[in-house]
């Protein structure tokens, strides 16, 4: 799968991402700390303030066996696409993988410009980290959902 900017005329040479392979990890003992409950007036999200601790707790596994089973290390990772459920969550990615203080500046911009958009949020942040990456410069995207779930996709930076 490649994700490429859909502008007519001004893809040429504008930077994509390869999707090169992905991994989900549901912890179903907490279930019922994210929930999307279907009601009259829409959507209504049920969030535990304890979603960054089951996060710090299988981060670290997920992404090290994405990465590994692809032959890379998290230092060699070249941009981080991080749904932005909080900053919390920014805080707890950062901690758990030993990140650098700049590694998450996109999903930070993404945050302060728009907030939590749901899931749609971490496309807003890989459209920020695309043209950061160069041609082949791996990249991971992180989102969580219901479930608990983890999903970590590894990317690869091309030119349209």
């Amino acid at each position: 799968m490649v994700l490429r900017p859909p502008s007519p005329g001004t893809g040429a040479g504008a930077p994509g991402v390869d999707v090169v392979d992905t991994a989900a990890y549901t912890d179903t003992a907490t279930a019922g700390h994210m929930t999307w409950e279907v009601t009259d007036l829409g959507f209504r999200m049920g969030l535990s303030p304890r979603v960054p601790e089951v996060l710090a707790e299988h981060l670290p596994m997920v992404v090290k066996d994405l990465l590994a089973r692809n032959g890379l290390a998290v230092g060699d990772v070249r941009g981080w696409a991080v749904h932005p459920g909080g900053p919390r969550i920014l805080h707890t990615v950062e901690d758990t993988l030993g990140l650098g203080p700049d590694a998450l500046a996109a999903s930070r911009t993404v945050l302060a410009e728009h907030g939590n958009c749901s899931s749609a949020t971490v496309l807003l942040v890989l459209d920020e980290l695309r043209p950061t990456l160069g041609p082949g410069d791996p990249a991971v995207a992180l989102a969580f959902g219901p479930g608990l779930t983890l999903y970590a996709t590894l990317l690869r930076g091309t030119l349209a």
